[in-house]
């Protein structure tokens, strides 16, 4: 509702700043008066208030700001969804997790570099599809900067969440991962055979499977910010509508 509301004032501003440029008439409009006929005086020139909008918000600006990014990090909001599709590929969520000491769901590693550059909290879901399993991890830090020097500084490796209905996997190697960042968030994948077998060669279901969950950080990641921005801009119509 926010969205239309939005477009519908948007959609306004600009039929009412639009100008006729082929210079015709408008056929059965009334005819302007003769300028001699026009009434003369002094009258004071008509004012209207501003209903111009303030730009809106960017789903990226929240995703980058400590102080606009301020809605809950918790796994169970941050993964709501028991699937996950990416192009005709689709898994299902079978475990979520999170934890604020972010060292405890990595290995040494790359806990240490997390540590380093101030991770906050560390959410982690397992998705599973057709004999594969792949763990998604999303570091949340204090800014931009810091999740990009630890995506930078990343090593090996997101420890798999093999909790609930999740299958114990790479256990003992032989498994794809991952590392990106985007806004101050960087994510990780682990990915591997379900049957804990190592994996090996080149375009492997347990490799696609990191390549997928990659993309499945980086969906809620942005969707995060959308949904805050989509808030902004809802609140920014309301106090327009209220000062009117």
């Amino acid at each position: 509702m926010a969205a239309i509301a939005v477009g519908a004032v948007v959609a306004l501003a600009i039929v009412t700043q639009s100008d006729d440029s082929d210079g015709g008439t408008t056929s059965g409009a009334a005819a302007l008066p003769d300028p001699a006929e026009e009434p003369q005086g002094g009258g004071a020139t008509p004012s209207f208030d501003d209903t111009s909008l303030p730009p809106l918000p960017s789903p990226s600006e929240f995703i980058a700001d400590p102080e606009k990014d301020t809605a809950p990090f918790r796994a169970d909001d941050f993964f709501p969804s028991e699937t996950a599709t990416i192009s005709d590929r689709t898994y299902d969520q079978v475990a979520t997790h999170g934890v604020n000491d972010c060292a405890a769901a990595a290995s040494p590693e790359l806990g240490a570099v997390l540590e380093e550059h101030g991770c906050e909290a560390l959410l982690r879901a397992t998705f599973t599809r057709e004999g594969v399993a792949v763990t998604v991890g999303v570091a949340q830090f204090p800014s931009e900067e810091d999740a990009v020097a630890a995506r930078d500084a990343a090593v090996p490796n997101l420890l798999p969440l093999t909790s609930g209905d999740a299958p114990s996997f790479c256990q003992g190697g032989g498994c794809r991962t991952t590392s990106n960042q985007t806004g101050r968030y960087a994510y990780f994948t682990i990915a591997g055979n379900a049957d804990g077998s190592p994996d090996s060669g080149e375009d492997t279901p347990a490799q696609q499977a990191a390549r997928d969950g990659d993309s499945i950080a980086f969906n809620l990641i942005v969707q995060r910010g959308e949904a805050q921005a989509s808030a902004s801009a809802s609140a920014l119509v309301e106090e327009r509508e209220n000062q009117s």
